[in-house]
């Protein structure tokens, strides 16, 4: 019985552990894209993150991640507003885009990749994200994953042609995370 109850509460502590709260101030979500062969950065200045992870119980390990797409800067007036179009992110009926992980892996040297999916204006794709961990207070988690944006309909018709802008999109993420309560 005392066995099964310390089995219990060391699992318990182990879980809570594991749960994380963004710090919105010290967190950063970007992208980084090609028009015209010239490079062009951009964030996304609201996001939320669910993060629920520990090396050592990659099984449990979870991320949710809000974003709110109304939020994109790229410090181009004329690039904001189209990205908020029909043409681009559909903010109007698409708002939002979500992106929830499930399946870890450990990739060595602190690295690991997160295999989830990514719903961008109502596609829903697999996206694998790579991300390092460094724990500590805040721990930090710094990653990177490419999507083509064709793939969830950005830059369709006109926009599709990718001379004038390519398909890959690199996204990058810095979180400063600390233990939830």
């Amino acid at each position: 019985m005392i066995r099964t109850l310390a089995l219990a509460l060391l699992l318990a502590c182990s879980a809570h552990a594991a749960d994380w709260r963004m710090d919105p101030a010290a967190s950063t979500l970007g992208f980084i894209g090609m028009t015209q062969g010239e490079r062009f950065e951009g964030r996304f200045g609201e996001f939320q993150a669910a993060i629920r992870f520990d090396p050592d119980d990659l099984d449990h390990a979870r991320f949710d991640v809000t974003i709110a797409l109304a939020s994109a800067d790229t410090a181009n007036a004329e690039r904001d507003e189209a990205l908020l179009g029909s043409d681009f992110f559909h903010v109007r009926r698409h708002p939002q885009a979500h992106y929830r992980a499930e399946r870890f892996r450990a990739l060595g040297d602190g690295r690991y990749a997160a295999d989830g999916e990514l719903s961008l204006r109502g596609i829903t794709r697999p996206v694998t994200l790579e991300f390092r961990w460094t724990a500590g207070e805040p721990a930090i988690l710094e990653g990177e994953a490419t999507l083509r944006r064709l793939d969830f309909d950005i830059g369709g018709g006109d926009w599709a042609d990718l001379d004038m802008i390519a398909n890959e999109v690199q996204v990058r993420t810095r979180l400063a995370l600390h233990r939830a309560e």
